[in-house]
């Protein structure tokens, strides 16, 4: 098996999100039930990657454990 083909199974849970700036920073927002759901605390961090779909889409996928990946990302 490839190991940069990483397989996402989606939950049926999505919402939308602003994008806003404070200073020279933008911010993503996820919803309040979410974060109490995975029991998120203000001020934990979360690793976040840049990624793109087989379609080319960009996409930022964000590991709500707050634990690191630890495949390998694909050269182009």
């Amino acid at each position: 098996m490839n190991k940069d083909i990483v397989r996402i199974k989606f939950s049926g849970v999505g919402w939308k999100s602003k994008i806003t700036l404070k200073r020279a920073t933008f911010y993503i927002s996820i919803s309040k039930l979410v974060a109490q759901g995975c029991c998120l605390e203000k001020g934990e961090e979360l690793s976040s990657y840049l990624a793109e779909d087989e379609k080319f889409r960009k996409m930022i996928v964000i590991y709500l454990d707050g634990n690191e990946w630890k495949g390998r990302s694909k050269k182009i």
